[in-house]
C-alpha cells in the first residue's frame, strides 16, 4: 500500500481550495467590471490583511518553526492569486515588495 498517495482530507482541501480560487477571480473580474475603484479599495484591504495575518503568523510562530516557511510559501501562493485577479502588481497598492511581504 502507497504511504505518499494524498488522504481524503488532503484531496478535499486540495478541490476546495481551488474552487475558492476560481470563486474568487471570477469574483474580482466582476467587481472590476463594476466598480473599478471600489473594487481597488476593496483588493487593497484584502491584500492589507492578508499581508499582516502572514507576518503574525511569523511573528507568533504560530505553527511552530516551520512558521516562516509556511508563510512565505502560502504568501507566493496568494500573491500569485491577487496578482492574477486584480489585474496589477499587489506591490503597486501595499507598498510592499514581493520579497518582503512575509517575515
Amino acid at each position: 500500500m502507497r504511504t505518499d498517495a494524498p488522504t481524503e482530507e488532503q484531496a478535499a482541501e486540495r478541490l476546495a481550495h481551488h474552487l475558492l480560487r476560481e470563486a474568487y477571480r471570477d469574483l474580482a473580474s466582476m467587481l472590476h467590471s463594476a466598480n473599478a475603484q471600489a473594487a481597488g479599495n476593496l483588493f487593497h484591504v484584502i491584500e492589507t490583511r492578508t499581508a499582516d495575518t502572514l507576518r503574525a503568523l511569523v511573528a507568533d510562530r504560530s505553527e511552530g518553526a516551520a512558521s516562516t516557511r509556511i508563510a512565505r510559501t502560502a504568501g507566493r501562493e496568494i500573491s500569485e492569486l491577487f496578482e492574477g485577479a486584480h489585474g496589477r502588481a499587489v506591490t503597486e497598492r501595499t507598498g510592499i515588495p514581493a520579497a518582503r511581504r512575509v517575515a
